[in-house]
């Protein structure tokens, strides 16, 4: 069965689910999906991504899922991959609907329980709205993203993915704002050491360790030191074989002057 089949089949599923009695089955349903779309994501699947938050929009309105942090966090997470990579191809008003619609997942996870896992990764799509957004309103977001990473580093400093998402922000924000590479570099070390000795488990969230090593990448590329870039996209590929972004792009880019 193909993964569109697939995911096809877990969007019906979902849709069934809407008693209290389907729990069980929701959770299974949702972690299938988890792997689907980190599948998508890897193999730049955008129009089975597209699918994949449809059934989550679906999965927040089942009465189980309406009170799940985690469900609303998926949400806010696969909405966040998709409009990351609108944003990678310039594709900025498409992008930043996508982007308010994961803020207030995010946000809503966050209400329901989601902690310091929801804030960070709503700390990283703010920093992202303030780059999509005009410049009045990025002085407002920019500042506003910071404090929701640094609120959430506070509360779970040894959690891989907030590190991760901190670093992503400190890379892409721009220096005058206390941004660039050599400010996301550390985090982003750091958050691949995090991730090595990483144990999460369903339900909480448990994407993101090759990403540590693509993003630390290029932040290394971006301070001119190729080498350890290229070791480190290796480390990614051993991890996701086969990375659309990383053999298509990332490495073939190392290679020109």
């Amino acid at each position: 069965m193909s993964l569109t089949s697939r995911c096809r089949l877990l969007v019906f599923a979902l849709v069934c689910l809407a008693s209290p009695r389907a729990v069980v089955a929701q959770g299974v349903a949702l972690d299938s999906l988890r792997q689907i779309t980190e599948i998508a994501i890897s193999r730049a699947r955008w129009a089975l991504l597209d699918e994949i938050i449809a059934a989550l929009r679906v999965a927040t309105t089942t009465p189980e899922g309406a009170r799940d942090p985690w469900v609303h966090y998926d949400l806010g997470y696969t909405l966040h991959r998709r409009a990351s990579a609108l944003l990678l191809s310039d594709q900025v008003p498409s992008a930043k609907p996508l982007l308010e619609e994961s803020e207030r997942a995010l946000a809503k996870a966050q209400a329901l329980g989601g902690g310091a896992r929801a804030l960070g990764l709503r700390g990283a799509v703010t920093g992202q709205l303030a780059g999509a957004s005009g410049m009045f309103a990025a002085m407002r977001l920019g500042p506003r993203a910071f404090k929701q990473l640094d609120e959430a580093i506070a509360a779970a400093p040894d959690d891989p993915r907030i590190a991760l998402v901190n670093g992503m922000s400190r890379l892409n924000a721009p220096r005058a704002f206390g941004g660039g590479p050599a400010k996301g570099e550390p985090e982003l070390r750091r958050a691949v050491a995090l991730f090595a000795r990483d144990t999460a488990r369903t339900p909480s969230p448990t994407w993101g360790r090759a990403d540590a090593h693509i993003w630390l990448a290029i932040a290394l590329a971006k301070l001119e030191r190729r080498e350890e870039a290229r070791a480190e996209l290796q480390r990614a590929l051993a991890l996701v074989p086969g990375h659309t972004w990383v053999t298509k792009e990332l490495l073939p880019a190392l290679d020109r002057p």
